[in-house]
């Protein structure tokens, strides 16, 4: 019920319009509603902040300090419920209206439903992995992507696989994407509730918050099945062999796998992994150093680090002036199959997509490709062998 001084007829003409009304604490530094903001010191009434908030798609209307109109779609942690007392300021526009106090905020809601956290991006293999903290010195995931349409789950992760295979896509403050293949080891879980700003472009749809990053990851398989559990990001001096999942009727069912140079020009040097038994190398050992994949060389003073694996392309490595930072997606996984087994190098988390192909430009020469495609030049997909890779010395 409310109290005299708020007019029954108002009360009329917002219960008509189907809005609902809800009396909330406010403070200045984390708002109630936060999406956006109105002042209005001569006009403002409940019907216009409704109006405001109606017309720029938001569920929930708040009025406050008499002259404040504040719109969202959530309300925003650490807001609770106050008595109706509490807000007893004339509107600016409206002396017989109450438009909150100070501190405390009169929210009308359509009866819209709430925005959600989109689960699953359709049948694209990527899935929500919940909410985490983000510095701005150092951020959970490194590279931005600008999205001109706006940013949404679907449009986030859509450009990170598009501008570089990333298998992680974060959304924040409603508006940012980022990309990268693991969370930097500083981030941390945190209740999905401070990850609720509404995306700008989808306010039925959450996109992070300040600081906190809503984390999508992929999933090459498809599906939206999760990655396989990674063991290990830092391994030093270990050898790899691959391991024919479906062995040649003759040969070895093993082979190992070196490091070999195929292409210097100035200031980058170019390897891929190999099979090849007749090629010799300068980095028979290896090392994962914070999920970057280092062959290493007691020989050779270039520092080769990984660079991104694309579908169909070979593993490759580079070695470059200024020096390029390495992609940052590798890990060491237990083998499912053979729980006893040896541990498997894996790419954003899985360790299924790696194959041995006869190289049709390099005599035969077995390469290791990931994920192999189609209409290839440097191959044909039926004479490829998929492969596990073993990591020997873990």
């Amino acid at each position: 019920m409310f109290p005299s001084k708020f007019s029954l007829d108002v009360h009329w003409r917002v219960y008509l319009t189907g809005w609902t009304v809800y009396h909330q604490k406010d403070i200045s530094t984390s708002r109630t509603l936060a999406a956006v903001t109105t002042i209005d010191t001569k006009n403002l009434t409940i019907e216009s902040c409704i109006a405001i908030c109606d017309n720029a798609g938001f569920i929930f209307a708040g009025v406050e300090f008499g002259q404040e109109c504040y719109c969202d779609s959530v309300i925003q942690d650490p807001g609770v419920e106050t008595d109706i007392s509490e807000c007893n300021f004339a509107c600016s526009g409206n002396p017989a209206e109450v438009c909150g106090s100070g501190g405390h905020m009169n929210i009308f809601y359509s009866g819209a439903p709430l925005p959600q956290f989109t689960q699953t991006i359709g049948e694209t293999g990527w899935t929500f992995q919940g909410c985490f903290t983000d510095d701005p010195q150092n951020r959970t995931l490194r590279v931005p992507v600008a999205i001109p349409q706006g940013v949404t789950p679907e449009s986030c992760t859509a450009a990170c696989q598009t501008a570089g295979g990333f298998a992680r896509a974060g959304l924040e403050v409603g508006r940012e994407c980022w990309c990268d293949n693991l969370l930097d080891a500083s981030s941390e879980a945190r209740p999905t509730r401070e990850c609720r700003t509404v995306c700008n472009a989808d306010h039925t749809q959450l996109c992070g918050s300040a600081n906190r990053a809503a984390v999508y990851g992929f999933n090459v398989g498809g599906g939206g099945t999760q990655p396989e559990q990674c063991t290990e990001v830092n391994v030093n001096n270990f050898t790899l062999q691959a391991v024919f999942k479906a062995p040649p009727p003759s040969g070895p069912s093993t082979i190992t796998l070196k490091m070999i140079l195929v292409e210097m020009v100035p200031d980058i040097m170019w390897s891929i992994l190999s099979a090849c038994t007749n090629c010799c190398t300068d980095w028979p050992n290896f090392s994962l150093t914070n999920s970057v994949f280092l062959p290493r060389s007691v020989s050779n003073p270039a520092q080769l680090v990984s660079a991104t694996p694309r579908a169909g392309e070979s593993l490759s490595f580079l070695a470059s002036s200024p020096p390029f930072p390495g992609d940052r997606g590798y890990c060491v996984t237990n083998d499912i199959n053979q729980p006893d087994g040896l541990p498997l190098l894996a790419f954003n988390g899985n360790s299924e997509n790696w194959a041995l192909c006869p190289n049709n430009t390099a005599n035969g020469r077995l390469d290791v490709v990931f994920s192999p495609t189609l209409n290839h030049p440097h191959y044909t997909v039926a004479s490829c062998l998929a492969v596990d890779i073993q990591m020997i010395g873990v």
